[in-house]
């Protein structure tokens, strides 16, 4: 049995599946941490499923883009679950699994989630027949650059999907990562090591920090002359 888990922005979602079929799926999006929720909500699907963590033989996480916190947490739990029950663990990109909620539809699909400051995480995708294709990798563009680079119509998916849906002619498939849809993207051989996080951005303490360095450089150096010291 597979056990599948997102926590990589607001909701966190966990699956278990069995031989490419959903057993049963867990969601939460109530405004608590992953650190409150995600081993209440993999247990809570556990037993949904009348198993037993021994019954899992793979486990899978989102390891990026999306929330540094969220994504810690995730991996970090993935890691630990498999460590103790001696098994593989592998990662997947947040924004294809995003993507693979939308297999009834036909056309592009984007995944988009809320990278803050106008900021969004994003790929664009292809549904045909049920099959995914990726047509670009995972990037973080600004709104401008998002939707000029975005075909018309076109599906939106992810936890900015309802937010961007509403700029022209684009219509809404799944707003948030599913339990299922991760599996998706392991059973369809796209994953990676767990650990190989993808922030595609530093976290949001180290850009503040970052951005604060020159004034405090121009500072020290100007102290240094006032008293005379040596830089």
């Amino acid at each position: 049995m597979l056990l599948a888990i997102d926590s990589s922005s607001l909701t966190a979602a966990a699956a278990l599946v069995r031989e490419g079929a959903l057993v049963a799926e867990g969601f939460i999006n109530n405004g608590l941490t992953h650190s409150q929720t995600l081993a209440p909500l993999i247990d809570s699907t556990l037993n949904a499923a009348g198993a037993r963590p021994c019954d899992v033989r793979q486990v899978v996480v989102t390891n990026g883009p999306g929330s540094f916190t969220g994504l810690r947490i995730g991996v970090a739990t993935a890691l630990g679950f498999a460590e103790a029950l001696g098994v593989p663990c592998a990662g997947v990109s947040s924004l294809m699994a995003a993507a693979y909620g939308a297999l009834d539809c036909e056309g592009y699909v984007r995944a988009v989630m809320d990278a803050r400051r106008e900021q969004f995480y994003t790929a664009l995708f292809h549904v045909k027949h049920g099959l995914l294709t990726r047509v670009t990798e995972d990037n973080a563009l600004s709104r401008e650059e998002l939707l000029a680079s975005t075909p018309s119509p076109c599906i939106w998916a992810g936890d900015a999907a309802e937010r961007c849906a509403r700029e022209g002619d684009r219509s809404l498939s799944q707003p948030y990562v599913s339990g299922y849809g991760v599996a998706l993207c392991f059973l369809n051989g796209h994953f990676s090591g767990a650990e190989n996080v993808n922030y595609l951005r530093r976290p949001q303490a180290e850009r503040e920090r970052l951005q604060t360095k020159p004034f405090c450089s121009e500072r020290s150096e100007l102290s240094s002359e006032e008293t005379g010291a040596n830089p």
